[in-house]
């Protein structure tokens, strides 16, 4: 019994020991902090609102930790507010709490919302300050000139706010490494200062109402910046001269004209280039196809002529030089841009035959042609097209001829072959693992519909050979592309049976073989596809029944007109040669109808009496002396 007693006791003082050490080490553990940045703490938490769980809901009086803040550890000043997406709410006052955080070097309050609320003066006083981030907080008006006085800034991010001023003064930050200005309202001339800060290495401008450039076009030759994004904004004339440091250039979408200026060629390192949506015109520089470039767009231009030089290019993976003038033929330079990953050359004048050629490209995954003067065969016998990871290909309105070999599609592509695993993980789209913010676009005819994708999922299978005037059978190892979700083989002169294989297409969502000159019946295999938005089979020979499931039913009659012989639904005639009008037009024409039928009704009983007249007519026309001698002897 002591014995018991004895251990029960020393059980009890090691875990009270073990309880004690614990507090000690966690009160040793805790950073210190004065008591009155924590009182500031809170008289912030109750100036703003909350509309949903944030972090400061940790910040209370006696708190262990306070989320989203950092104290320095030998002075107990909060030098740290990360409250990115915190939920705050209300307007952003002068007087606000926050601006007695005097040793602030980490301020983020992007994605709350302050709306409405002006740019507080008050900022000035965090002189600590080295990084700033109000991006979409809902701030409005001008950018006050006293932002000038943050001297510490390295980044500053005012992006997707509502502020309509000029350009900001910053001319007094040292240090300032990284600006972001897009999504505003900004406008008139980009200051000549700007590119005089010493450590600026990134500028993004995008989608403001910028027009031109303070100072001669040699403006920002001698900065030191690696990444310039003037997208989406209204600037003119000719292009100034960029920095040898220079790696992105984005210009998209502005009024850009002249040629493009030769010094683009002057950065050593030049990876990304976007010129595209602009009116530039003339011939793309030789020497802008260098070993570094990895993006090239140039699209919706007024360009003229391409460079066979692209073999120094095996870095380039993305070629977008849609919606020019381009004439000639398609380069076979291209041959050595072995990772050359997406080809677009649609809307040009190009005259050539099919590039059979390009299947030597390893990496290639699409292939847009659409809207050229490509001719002659698509196939190359005796071996059939292999490209190793195309999942996308557009010849559509072009001039291609020829018919097809059943084996066409064997060795096509393992991408399209093979159907995706996992579809739960995280959308991979084109771009992704070599760009910054940038991800390949293209136009595509979709269900009908010409739409734009403004980003490429690696999953997306398409085939387009509209527009051209292919023949004979569509090849049945069209089966075998099981990743496929858009076909699209209309306006040609097909003929025969429609491929049962299609039916194995199980990802396909639209399927277009209309206007062609298709027989037989449509397979019953077609009422299978589940994932079916989209078909359709008009203007063609078929005949027979139309095959009946919820995605076919759900079509409109237009997917099946223009077949004479084609009965059943979506369409108004049944296969026993009978018209079934719809519904809606026997109620309206239910009256007409019941006068037709009481006409014939009076016409069944009026008949019969004529005749028995006649008949009664005719016999006393005959008798009549004999009848008459009856009737009226004496």
């Amino acid at each position: 019994m002591a014995l018991c007693f004895h251990v029960y006791s020393f059980s009890c003082f090691l875990c009270c020991v073990f309880a004690l050490s614990f507090s000690v080490t966690t009160i040793v553990s805790l950073p210190y902090r004065r008591f009155d940045q924590v009182e500031t703490l809170l008289a912030f938490k109750n100036e703003t609102r909350s509309s949903c769980i944030s972090v400061t809901n940790s910040w209370i009086v006696d708190a262990i930790y306070f989320d989203g803040v950092e104290f320095d550890n030998e002075t107990g000043v909060v030098t740290s507010l990360d409250l990115r997406g915190a939920c705050l709410t209300g307007p952003l006052e002068a007087n606000s709490s926050l601006f007695r955080f005097h040793h602030l070097r980490y301020l983020d309050l992007s994605y709350n919302n302050f709306n409405p609320s002006l740019f507080p003066t008050e900022f000035a006083r965090l002189t600590s300050l080295k990084f700033l981030n109000l991006k979409s907080s809902g701030l409005v008006g001008n950018v006050p000139s006293s932002i000038n006085n943050l001297s510490h800034l390295t980044h500053l991010d005012l992006s997707f706010n509502k502020f309509n001023s000029s350009f900001p003064l910053l001319y007094n930050l040292t240090k300032l490494y990284s600006l972001d200005l897009s999504n505003n309202r900004f406008i008139g001339k980009v200051p000549e200062w700007l590119w005089n800060l010493p450590s600026l290495n990134a500028v993004i401008l995008s989608h403001n109402s910028f027009n031109s450039f303070e100072g001669p076009p040699e403006v920002f030759l001698n900065s030191s910046l690696v990444y310039l994004y003037l997208n989406s904004n209204a600037f003119q004339r000719s292009f100034p001269v960029p920095p040898p440091t220079m790696r992105y250039m984005v210009a998209s979408n502005n009024e850009f004209t002249g040629d493009i200026p030769r010094s683009l060629c002057n950065p050593r390192n030049l990876s990304f280039l976007d010129l595209s949506n602009n009116n530039f015109s003339g011939s793309v520089p030789r020497c802008l196809i260098s070993k570094s470039l990895t993006v090239l767009n140039l699209r919706d231009n007024n360009l003229e002529r391409l460079p066979d030089i692209f073999y120094r290019s095996n870095s380039l993976k993305t070629l977008d030089v849609g919606h020019n003038h381009i004439s000639g033929k398609l380069t076979r330079s291209l041959l050595n841009c072995t990772n050359l990953e997406v080809l677009n050359v649609e809307s040009n004048r190009i005259t050539d035959t099919f590039p059979f050629w390009l299947e030597a490209l390893p990496n290639l995954q699409v292939i847009i042609l659409r809207t050229n003067r490509f001719y002659g065969p698509i196939s190359s016998p005796p071996n059939p097209l292999s490209f190793p990871k195309l999942h996308i290909i557009d010849i559509s309105r072009n001039s291609f001829t020829g018919s097809l070999p059943p084996d066409y599609f064997v060795n096509w592509s393992a991408s399209l072959v093979n159907i995706p695993q996992d579809r739960q993980r995280r959308p991979e789209y084109m771009g992704d693992s070599y760009s910054l913010g940038f991800q390949p676009s293209m136009y595509v005819a979709n269900k009908g519909l010409h739409i734009k994708l403004e980003k490429i999922l690696r999953t997306f299978g398409a085939i387009d050979f509209s527009g051209n005037r292919l023949e004979g059978q569509i090849p049945e190892s069209i089966g075998l592309l099981k990743s496929l979700i858009v076909v699209d083989l209309s306006n040609n002169s097909f003929t025969g049976y429609i491929p049962s294989s299609l039916g194995k297409l199980i990802n396909l969502e639209s399927l277009d073989l209309s206007r062609n000159q298709l027989s037989g019946r449509i397979p019953q295999e077609l009422a299978t596809l589940t994932f079916l938005e989209y078909i359709n089979l008009s203007h063609n020979r078929l005949t027979g029944h139309i095959p009946q499931s919820t995605q076919i039913g759900g079509q409109s009659k237009s997917s099946f007109e223009g077949n004479v012989d084609l009965c059943g639904l979506p369409l108004h005639k049944d296969c026993f040669g009978e018209r079934v009008p719809p519904t809606k037009t026997l109620t309206q024409h239910s009256e007409p109808r019941k006068q037709v039928l009481n006409w014939k009704a009076a016409a069944i009983g009026y008949a019969p009496g004529v005749l028995f007249g006649l008949a009664i007519g005719q016999m006393i026309s005959l008798y009549k002396p004999v009848l008459f001698f009856k009737l009226f002897r004496l």
